[in-house]
């Protein structure tokens, strides 16, 4: 009987090493595989091409928010940087260097001031097309004249916000928003911020060449429209 437990024990204590020894193996084979892994997903990473703005794009954008800019303030229209402009204003005095486009907010009361067609023949008599989305509450204005070419044209997006009686905020139009319930808090895609902040007369901000509109405080324009990442600089979306 005393030799059966011993030679129980001595073969408990062989399988333990083995498993012991199977256990680092199998921990040295997974950080083999990991570090495999994160070397092919760096390399791919470091690959990638960088976002390039050739500079046909940004010859194009500039006169092309020169004019959207000019016609708005004609037309008595509130407009300021936003979005993804008002980081670059802030960044770079300019567009962020991946972006080919500009963003633009304006208040609808100043826009409903106007009939359809009336906005239409003004924006064509400068050479532009106006393309109105009634999902996202954004027109999306270019060159008439821009030909067929290979890379991305140039567009000015204006986006269009108005005061809820409700919530004291201005609120992203469009019906993919109507019909959510006056709740800023819990329904972020409202995209609400204070009226103040697009109180006349706003203040200006170059922009590149040009000199444009922008809120009244623009990082808590910012803090609205970002509110997980406002205190860090915009990364590339391209």
């Amino acid at each position: 009987m005393k030799l059966s437990l011993v030679s129980i024990r001595r073969r408990c204590r062989f399988w333990s090493r083995r498993c012991e020894w199977m256990f680092l193996l199998l921990v040295v084979f997974g950080m083999i595989i990991t570090m495999h892994y994160w070397i092919v997903a760096k390399k791919d990473i470091e690959e990638q091409p960088p976002c390039i703005v050739l500079q046909e794009q940004r010859r194009g954008l500039f006169p092309l928010l020169s004019a959207v800019s000019t016609l708005l303030s004609h037309l008595s229209i509130t407009h300021f940087l936003c979005y993804d402009s008002l980081w670059g204003a802030i960044q770079e005095s300019g567009p962020l260097p991946w972006d080919v486009h500009a963003h633009l907010c304006a208040l609808n009361e100043k826009v409903s001031v106007h009939d359809e067609a009336e906005l239409l023949r003004a924006f064509r008599r400068r050479g532009l097309t106006l393309e109105y989305s009634s999902a996202e509450g954004q027109y999306t204005i270019r060159n008439s004249s821009s030909e067929a070419v290979n890379f991305e044209v140039p567009t000015v997006r204006v986006v269009l916000f108005e005061e809820d009686d409700r919530l004291h905020m201005l609120r992203r139009v469009g019906w993919r928003r109507r019909v959510l319930p006056p709740d800023c808090d819990a329904h972020p895609t409202l995209q609400c911020f204070p009226p103040n902040l697009a109180a006349l007369p706003l203040p200006m901000r170059p922009f590149g060449p040009l000199t444009l509109p922008a809120p009244r405080e623009d990082i808590d324009l910012l803090k609205f429209h970002y509110p997980d990442t406002w205190w860090r600089p915009l990364q590339p979306h391209c």
